[in-house]
């Protein structure tokens, strides 16, 4: 008796995990959003070219003032005007600076969430369906220190490309360094420290990072225009 219990009650737990589970894949996501009010948005976005870049820039700052959606929006359509190229249902979290970003390409599906540096000097291009979890920074530059008759602070920087591609999940408190390609589909530990490339399909972790293990290869494919 004890036994068949015990499958009753492990039926019923399958069941309720299953039911949440199509529950969730059935939920609207944030992207349902943006397409149900893309037609706004591409007339916030026209409104919005006369206006000079400096302009552009305090808005962005006072976005972070704005209820969620409102902000999220806001920030969608600012980044639109600024950057070199952005895609479609780009959602930027709160208090996310964001240098240079006429030299940032951008692909559709991809999260930023709040409290990220995002410093695109050297270029830098993210590829559609890229995650990056918060307070992570991915800096595409770096100081030199040849002169020595200037602090290293006052010393040139030196710019270097970065890309990272389709599908690519990074983690929260990732810190991602000039001159790096994220090959797609793969996953970057919380905490890390990217300085070399990382291998598409490769969980990588560490200080500096370091593949972990294979979790399969994606096919890498850029967004329009990169």
């Amino acid at each position: 008796m004890a036994e068949q219990e015990q499958r009753r009650r492990a039926g019923e737990w399958t069941g309720d995990r299953l039911e949440r589970s199509a529950a969730h894949k059935t939920k609207k996501r944030g992207r349902d959003q943006f397409g149900r009010f893309r037609g706004l948005l591409r007339i916030a976005e026209a409104a919005l070219k006369p206006v000079p870049r400096p302009l552009l820039q305090w808005m962005w700052v006072l976005s972070d003032w704005l209820p969620d959606l409102p902000g999220v929006a806001m920030r969608y359509v600012l980044l639109r005007r600024m950057a070199k190229r952005c895609g479609d249902n780009v959602l930027i979290g709160r208090s996310v600076e964001l240098r240079y970003p006429e030299r940032l390409v951008i692909g559709s599906n991809v999260s930023i969430h709040k409290q990220c540096y995002i410093d695109a000097y050297g270029g830098l291009i993210i590829e559609d369906e890229v995650s990056i979890a918060h307070q992570s920074s991915v800096v595409s530059f770096q100081h030199t220190w040849n002169d020595p008759s200037l602090p290293i602070r006052d010393n040139p920087v030196m710019g270097s490309a970065i890309r990272i591609g389709r599908d690519v999940w990074i983690g929260c408190g990732v810190r991602i360094l000039a001159g790096v390609e994220i090959g797609a589909r793969a996953v970057v530990a919380a905490g890390a420290v990217v300085n070399k490339p990382v291998a598409a399909g490769t969980l990588a972790a560490g200080v500096p990072a370091r593949a972990v293990k294979s979790i399969g290869v994606g096919t890498p494919s850029a967004p329009e225009g990169a």
